[in-house]
């Protein structure tokens, strides 16, 4: 959750995830230059698209503690995260699901805006912008345990 949406400032993204198994499918993402209003409204928008998306992750940087406690009372499920090390270091330890083919991203011709995503992967952690990987990295770490316990592990070895 960026505090302004001007050319220069972070993306802010938001990823519906669904899983089944071992399996996890990126089902949308919206990613755009938002200051608090949009950034309310999206999570907003999100919450309604996806009645059935029941955990919400929120960074608890920037606007995102103003975004939960605006929400709270009619959004269900939005849970202040606060990640432990670098994006690069959350990416690294996240890694092992993509590599294990756990990961699963829509087809292009169905959601166009994969192409940044895949763009971002490929290039990290070179890439101008971070958001997508951190999204996604966030996601697999809280979805397959305690995220600050296997980046400890990872960082050990």
């Amino acid at each position: 959750m960026a505090f302004k949406d001007t050319k220069g400032s972070a993306f802010v993204v938001g990823q519906v995830w669904g899983y089944a198994g071992a399996n996890n499918y990126l089902l949308d993402q919206v990613r755009q230059r938002k200051d608090f209003v949009a950034s309310v409204q999206a999570v907003r928008a999100l919450s309604i698209k996806w009645p059935k998306c029941i955990d919400k992750l929120i960074e608890e940087k920037a606007n995102g503690a103003a975004v939960i406690n605006t929400l709270h009372d009619e959004v269900p499920g939005l849970l202040p995260i606060n990640p432990e090390g670098s994006k690069e270091a959350r990416a690294h330890a996240a890694s092992q699901y993509v590599h294990a083919g756990n990961v699963w991203l829509p087809h292009p011709s169905t959601a166009p805006w994969v192409l940044d995503l895949i763009e971002e992967l490929a290039t990290f952690p070179g890439s101008a912008f971070k958001d997508q990987v951190d999204t996604l990295s966030q996601w697999l770490l809280y979805r397959h345990g305690d995220g600050a316990s296997l980046l400890q592990r990872m960082t050990k070895l």
